[in-house]
């Protein structure tokens, strides 16, 4: 009983964290963060703090409580997690995003670090740290809870939305938290479950990637990516 008070109260203490990041940053609470200038090269990266709450968290209860983790950043991947990690921003670098500040490789450069660095902050917190502090609960219930502080976390039912979009939403963090939460448990790799993180980022659910990359281009940029991660597990027989 005491071990799993302790484990409820990590929880919560990591989700307070990550919540009240999302709350600051996400929602801009005290409307100051989407109004900050600075220097075109940082602005891409500047919405990285959206999704720093879970890291810290993360990083945080695990340091306080001194618990070990069996998910680690590479995993049983080792360096391959890292090439996998390598693949969108070589892609995207080749491909090239046009835009009016800078060439557009090297655009693509950067959106690929920014976007594989979002998949990182967030999967530290909810498959490194949540996912894994779960481990004794069945997968299927476990995936769907971690889908569900998941939801939660993005708040977006304090926008302008209706009760069937915020259903749908949370249907689709669930079945997706079902996908990466597998990766996870076969990879014990972060990195690796970042890479299937950025689907959703790069099919929609990021508002840059829907203005700069139409969808055909999407999905060749998801599909050659899929099926180098595939081909990589399967590799390594996950």
């Amino acid at each position: 009983m005491q071990q799993l008070n302790n484990r409820t109260f990590r929880i919560l203490l990591f989700f307070i964290i990550a919540l009240s990041s999302s709350f600051i940053f996400r929602y801009d609470a005290f409307e100051i963060y989407k109004s900050w200038s600075l220097p075109p090269i940082l602005n891409v990266f500047k919405s990285l703090l959206e999704g720093v709450g879970p890291f810290i968290g993360a990083l945080l209860v695990t340091k306080m409580f001194n618990v070990n983790r069996e998910i680690t950043f590479k995993g049983i991947l080792g360096l391959k997690s890292l090439l996998m990690l390598a693949i969108p921003i070589l892609i995207l670098s080749i491909i090239g995003i046009s835009n009016n500040q800078f060439n557009s490789h090297i655009y693509g450069f950067l959106l690929g670090v920014w976007i594989v660095t979002y998949g990182i902050l967030e999967e530290t917190g909810w498959r490194g740290y949540l996912h894994d502090e779960l481990k004794h609960v069945k997968p299927l219930i476990k995936y769907s809870i971690v889908g569900l502080f998941w939801y939660t976390w993005h708040l977006t039912f304090l926008g302008n939305t209706t009760i069937l979009n915020e259903a749908l939403i949370l249907c689709v963090l669930i079945v997706s938290s079902w996908g990466i939460g597998y990766v996870a448990d076969k990879s014990k790799s972060i990195f690796a479950a970042s890479c299937f993180h950025i689907i959703g980022n790069i099919f929609g659910l990021s508002p840059l990637f829907t203005k700069l990359i139409d969808m055909n281009t999407k999905i060749i940029i998801m599909s050659i990516c899929i099926a180098i991660w595939i081909y990589i597990l399967r590799k390594n027989k996950i």
